[in-house]
């Protein structure tokens, strides 16, 4: 709830700012400053449409969906907003040139068209920043850029005509002479005096192109703006929409927590009346003893961790008996009881409890009525986070009912309203060994446990076959556990 709620506050903040810099970055004069702020406002928007009601986590679903694809177009210049470039930027890829086709382009549009015309490629970021520098400072002309890489060792390899380039590079290296090249310098001046005026026209009518699509880029510009526009007002109504909802969902997750502890005491409560008395829970789970003592649990260094350890009595048995042991419980009345009788539990959710131990640093790990209360993803979890923690050789055990007995699976189970769905021994078994247990094993439980079954018919009684066995599904262990160890 909260983290929904704070990406659409992060959402209809960063439209208003994108707003802003729109407004700022409006200077037809600054043609990349307003590209920088079409690219900043379509990062900052998140538009969305909707006519419905949309739950949270759709919702900011499809605005993640709709920015990626606003983004998307944006980089591929779906609406004409490629970054601006010269009018006369363009020319074709042919074998054989005239000169006076390359000469248009002026500056860096000049030296990236001469890379591309004469050495097929793109120019590298050395070789544009050297003749940018040559012809800024005006150490070189352009005829001299485009004979130097039509005759480099590169340019020679392509073998690109460019028809009327020989004879003004020579008259240019001529001119750069001490002496000769003064002269030659006048003489040429003098010679071009008369085409002054058509060339004057032509860097006229360059200009007014290059105007001209400037104007067309910025029109393009300011008509997606409107529609960048139009989208935050699109995202702010469903925001307002959707603010209702969000604040519905967090007065119904704030009821939950104020209910919260009553239901944990009311559970509590129901386990005193149906679970058995302290003594006889004890007396159940005494054999584990055994168990524990195999594999050398509950040492320091390898505690026992009773997961879902209620009352506490399995950890009051095992302090007895000098063993290390601490459990964890989600239920808040639980963990006050055993905290008074002085026993070690942590209040939390038992997957995430065993993620944070150090991997290999339990010696064994028991749960008694647990995985029934958990959905099956979350039973994996369990184990998975078991195998984790414990040490090699150390021990899993999974006490839960046995469906296998007819009234437990029929009606006994369904006592406990937590209880989600009986779990067969032969499939916690299957899915312990699959996530990597070793000698897991099915161990049925009668012992100090009511069966609540008519007695079996003596054999000589006619049909006691027949009712015997079905008589003989109410005589199975009401409870099971599987046993495994980690390799």
């Amino acid at each position: 709830m909260d983290s929904a709620l704070h990406r659409c506050g992060v959402a209809v903040a960063g439209a208003a700012a994108g707003g802003r810099a729109m407004s700022r970055a409006l200077d037809p004069m600054d043609v990349d400053g307003v590209m920088q702020a079409v690219a900043t406002r379509l990062r900052d928007s998140i538009p969305i449409e909707s006519d419905g009601a949309v739950d949270a986590d759709g919702a900011v679903a499809r605005m993640r969906e709709r920015i990626d694809r606003a983004l998307y177009r944006h980089a591929a210049g779906e609406h004409g907003l490629q970054h601006w470039r010269s009018a006369a930027y363009s020319i074709p890829i042919k074998r054989e040139y005239v000169l006076s086709e390359l000469l248009g382009p002026s500056d860096a549009s000049f030296v990236e068209m001469a890379y591309r015309v004469v050495l097929r490629r793109e120019p590298d970021p050395q070789g544009l920043n050297h003749f940018l520098h040559e012809l800024r400072s005006g150490h070189v002309t352009k005829i001299e850029v485009l004979a130097q890489l039509r005759w480099s060792e590169e340019g020679m390899t392509k073998q690109v005509h460019i028809d009327g380039l020989l004879l003004p590079y020579k008259l240019q290296q001529w001119k750069r002479k001490p002496v000769l090249g003064r002269a030659l310098s006048w003489i040429h001046g003098l010679a071009r005096l008369g085409s002054l005026f058509d060339r004057q026209y032509t860097i006229e009518a360059t200009q007014a192109r290059e105007t001209h699509e400037l104007g067309r880029h910025l029109n393009m510009m300011l008509d997606e703006l409107s529609e960048l526009r139009g989208q935050r007002a699109g995202l702010l109504r469903n925001v307002a929409r959707m603010m209702p909802m969000f604040e519905r969902m967090q007065a119904a997750e704030l009821e939950r927590e104020r209910a919260q502890p009553a239901m944990d005491r009311l559970y509590a409560d129901f386990e005193d009346e149906f679970r058995g008395s302290r003594e006889l829970v004890r007396a159940r789970v005494e054999p584990y003893l055994e168990w524990i003592r195999e594999v050398g649990a509950g040492e320091p260094g390898a505690p026992v961790i009773d997961i879902g350890c209620g009352r506490g009595e399995w950890l009051e048995l095992l302090g007895e008996h000098g063993f290390e042991a601490s459990g964890i419980d989600l239920n808040h009345a639980f963990v006050l009881s055993c905290a008074d009788t002085g026993l070690k539990v942590i209040e939390g959710d038992a997957v995430e409890v065993l993620r944070g131990m150090p991997e290999g640093s339990a010696g064994a790990i028991t749960s008694m009525h647990l995985v029934e209360h958990l959905p099956f993803e979350r039973v994996v979890a369990l184990i998975d986070a078991a195998l984790r923690a414990l040490r090699p050789g150390g021990l899993l055990l999974l006490e839960t009912p046995n469906p296998e007995n007819l009234m437990v699976g029929s009606h006994y189970f369904y006592m406990d309203p937590t209880h989600l769905k009986p779990l067969p021994p032969a499939m916690l078994r299957w899915v312990v060994e699959n996530r990597g247990f070793a000698e897991a094993r099915i161990e049925r439980l009668s012992a100090h446990r009511a069966l609540n079954a008519p007695a079996m018919l003596p054999p000589e009684i006619p049909g006691s076959k027949s009712i015997n066995d079905m008589l003989w599904h109410m005589h199975i262990a009401p409870d099971y556990a599987i046993v495994a160890r980690r390799p």
